[in-house]
C-alpha cells in the first residue's frame, strides 16, 4: 500500500484509532500529497478536509480559531454558502433570515435569542456559537471533518500546549487528525515524550523520485507556449540534475522550473538566437539553484571573494555537466544569488554567446594568417586598414600586423588594391601616440615583435616608433599619475618615490605645476616641490635627447618664473629659493647636450 493509500486508509476508517503522522524530508511531497487528498475529497463530498499550517500560529488560541474558521466554512457550505469569509458570510445567513439555530450544536442559547431579532446581533462573537464536531451537515449531507496539520517542526506554541490541543480534537472531538512534519527537524526536547499520547501510527513518506520528477513536469501549468514541451523534452537531463543534487527536494525543482520559464520566454522571443543549448542552460541554473539552497560551507577569505569568479568552476563536483556549452550566465548568477533579474543584460550574454558573429574582411586581414586569406579579405580589408592607420586609430598591434602583411604581398608580388603611403601611417602613428599620452586613448603595451626581415625597410623609422611606444607607455602612465596629484585627484605623493621616471617636463606639465602652485598654501607648495624633484626626466629608457633638452628648457623656464613671484610671504619666499636650489643642483640640469 503506497502512501497515499494509507492515508486514505485511515480516514475512511470507521475505527477512532488516534493521530496519524505523516513524515519525510523538506521537500519531498509530503503538502503536496495531503494537499491533493484534500482537494479529492472535498470535492467529491466523500469527507470535509481541513489542511492547516501550524507556520505562523503562535498560540493555542489561533489554533483553535483556524480550526473554527475551517469548520464553519464547511457548515456554510452545506447551507449553499461558499464565502470563505466566515463573520461576513454568518452575518449575510442571518440578514437573509435562515435559521442558523439549525447549524448550531445543540441550540445554542446565544443563537436563540439572535434568531429571536436581537438588535446587536452584530456584537456577538458569531464563531462563539458554533461548536466544533467530528461531522459537518445533516442527513444524507453529513460528512467526516478531518483535521490535517502541517508544518509542525516549523510551529512557535510550547510542545506541550501544541500537543494538548491537538490531542483534545482527536480524544475529545473524535476527529481524525493527520499531522505532517519532518521529524528530523523538530528541536523540541519533550517532543517524544508528548507524541507517544498522541500519535498511534507513523507513516514515513517513500516517494519514488523518478516518478515525482516526471509527474511534476507533466502536470505543470505553463505561461509560455511550448515550454512544458520543452521540459518534456529534456525530462532526463531534469531526472539528473535532481539527482546529482542529493537533496531530494521536489519544492526547490519546482521553484526552478517555475523560475527558469522566465528565461525560456526571453529565450525564444528573439528568433536569431538558436535554442541548441538551452538544455544545458536548464542543467546549470538548476545546479546552482541547487547548491545556492544547500548548506552553507566555510570558505576561506580568498574563496569568498573568489566567489561569483568561479561560478563555472564551482567547488560543487557532483553537477558533471555544469558550465557546459558556456551554459553560465552572470545574468543569471546574479538572479539566483542576489534576487536581481535583469532581462537586458541576460539577453546581451545570450546574443554574445550563442549568436555568431560575422567577421569583417577588415578583421580578417589583421588577425589570420596571410595563408588562409581570400582574395576579398585583402581587396577590402587591406584599405580599411589603411584608412584606420591613417587617422591613428590602429593600435601597435594590429600596425604591426598591418606592416608585415604589406612586406609578404610584396614579397610575393600580389598585387595591392590601392597605395601605400609610410609616411601617412607616421603620421596617424603620431597622433595615437599623443591621444595616448594625454589620456585620451586607452592602449595596453603592445607584446608583438617583428624582425627586420618582416617589414619594408620603408617602415623603418615608423618600427622604432613602435618599439619605444612599449616603454613610453609606462612613462606616461607616471606623468598622469603626477598630474592627478596636482590637481588635487591624490592627496598624499608617496607615488612619487625617488627614481620614478616621466619622459620629459613638456610645456603642458610646466604650465600645470605652475597654476597648482601659485595657488597652494605653504605647505602644499613644499609637497608639491618635494614630490617634482623625486622624479626622473632622463631615464635612457624614455628621454630622448630632444626630451632632455625640453626639460632643462622648462625647468629654467620654471626657475625664472619662481624669481619673477612678488611673494609678501617670508615662507612663501623661502619655498621659491629652495626649489631653484633643487632645480639648479638637479641630475636634469646637469647633464650636457
Amino acid at each position: 500500500m503506497d502512501t497515499k493509500e494509507e492515508l486514505l486508509d485511515y480516514i475512511n476508517s470507521k475505527e477512532m484509532t488516534g493521530a496519524l503522522l505523516l513524515t519525510g524530508q523538506w521537500g519531498c511531497g509530503k503538502s503536496y500529497l495531503v494537499k491533493e487528498i484534500a482537494k479529492e475529497l472535498n470535492d467529491s463530498k466523500k469527507a470535509a478536509v481541513a489542511r492547516i499550517s501550524l507556520f505562523g500560529l503562535d498560540s493555542v488560541a489561533a489554533i483553535n480559531k483556524r480550526v473554527k474558521d475551517e469548520y464553519t466554512g464547511f457548515l456554510l457550505s452545506t447551507m449553499g454558502k461558499t464565502t470563505p469569509k466566515v463573520a461576513k458570510a454568518v452575518t449575510k445567513v442571518i440578514k437573509d433570515g435562515l435559521h442558523v439555530a439549525s447549524i448550531a450544536a445543540n441550540g445554542a442559547p446565544g443563537l436563540t435569542a439572535a434568531s429571536q431579532g436581537l438588535s446587536s446581533i452584530l456584537d456577538y462573537d458569531l464563531l462563539g456559537i458554533i461548536n466544533v464536531s467530528n461531522t459537518v451537515g445533516k442527513g444524507e449531507n453529513t460528512r467526516d471533518f478531518v483535521l490535517i496539520f502541517d508544518d509542525l517542526e516549523r510551529s512557535s506554541v510550547e510542545t506541550k500546549n501544541l500537543l494538548g490541543v491537538l490531542n483534545e480534537y482527536v480524544e475529545n472531538k473524535h476527529i481524525k487528525l493527520i499531522i505532517v512534519a519532518d521529524e528530523d527537524h523538530i528541536k523540541k526536547e519533550d517532543y517524544k515524550e508528548y507524541k507517544e499520547k498522541l500519535i498511534s501510527r507513523t507513516i514515513k513518506m517513500s516517494v519514488n523520485f523518478e516518478e515525482s520528477v516526471g509527474q511534476i513536469v507533466k502536470e505543470y501549468s505553463e505561461t509560455a507556449k511550448g515550454y512544458k514541451d520543452f521540459l518534456n523534452g529534456n525530462i532526463g537531463l531534469l531526472k539528473q540534475v535532481f539527482f546529482e543534487s542529493e537533496t531530494n527536494n521536489l519544492r526547490t525543482l519546482k521553484v526552478i522550473l517555475a523560475d527558469f520559464e522566465r528565461v525560456y520566454s526571453t529565450w525564444v522571443d528573439d528568433d536569431k538566437v538558436p535554442t541548441d543549448n538551452m538544455k544545458w542552460v536548464l542543467y546549470t541554473f538548476a545546479s546552482e539553484v541547487f547548491i545556492s539552497k544547500g548548506p552553507i560551507e566555510k570558505t576561506s577569505e580568498n574563496e569568498q571573494k573568489n566567489n561569483t569568479a568561479n561560478y563555472t568552476q564551482s567547488k560543487e563536483k557532483r553537477f558533471i555537466n555544469k558550465g557546459k556549452n558556456e551554459s553560465s550566465f552572470w545574468s543569471l548568477f546574479d538572479w539566483i544569488h542576489k534576487g536581481v533579474w535583469d532581462k537586458s543584460s541576460f539577453e546581451s550574454e545570450l546574443k554574445d554567446k550563442y549568436v555568431e558573429k560575422a567577421i569583417t574582411p577588415l578583421q580578417r586581414f589583421l588577425l589570420y594568417s596571410i595563408w588562409v586569406l581570400e582574395q576579398k579579405d585583402i581587396d577590402e580589408g587591406l584599405p580599411a586598414a589603411l584608412d584606420l592607420a591613417y587617422a591613428g586609430s590602429l593600435s601597435s598591434e594590429n600596425l604591426l600586423s598591418l606592416l608585415s602583411k604589406i612586406h609578404l604581398l610584396k614579397e610575393h608580388t600580389i598585387a595591392f588594391p590601392c597605395e601605400v603611403d609610410y609616411q601617412k601611417i607616421e603620421d596617424g602613428y603620431k597622433l595615437r601616440m599623443e591621444g595616448i599620452k594625454q589620456g585620451r586613448i586607452d592602449e595596453k603595451s603592445c607584446n608583438r615583435f617583428l624582425m627586420i626581415d618582416q617589414y619594408d625597410e620603408e617602415a623603418s623609422h615608423l618600427y622604432k616608433m613602435i618599439e619605444r611606444m612599449r616603454d613610453l607607455i609606462a612613462a606616461w602612465d607616471n606623468r598622469r599619475i603626477f598630474i592627478g596629484y596636482l590637481c588635487g585627484q591624490s592627496s598624499s605623493n608617496d607615488s612619487f618615490r625617488s627614481g620614478l621616471c616621466i619622459d620629459v617636463f613638456d610645456d603642458k606639465l610646466l604650465e600645470i605645476f605652475k597654476e597648482q602652485y601659485s595657488c597652494a598654501c605653504n605647505a602644499e607648495k613644499y609637497e608639491y616641490s618635494s614630490a617634482l624633484m623625486s622624479l626622473s626626466f632622463n631615464s635612457y629608457r624614455y628621454s630622448s635627447e630632444e626630451d632632455i633638452h625640453q626639460s632643462q628648457t622648462n625647468f629654467t623656464n620654471l626657475v625664472e618664473w619662481l624669481g619673477s613671484l612678488d611673494d609678501g610671504d617670508i615662507v612663501a619666499k623661502m619655498l621659491n629659493q629652495s626649489l631653484i636650489q633643487e632645480i639648479y643642483k638637479s641630475e636634469i640640469m646637469n647633464l650636457s647636450h
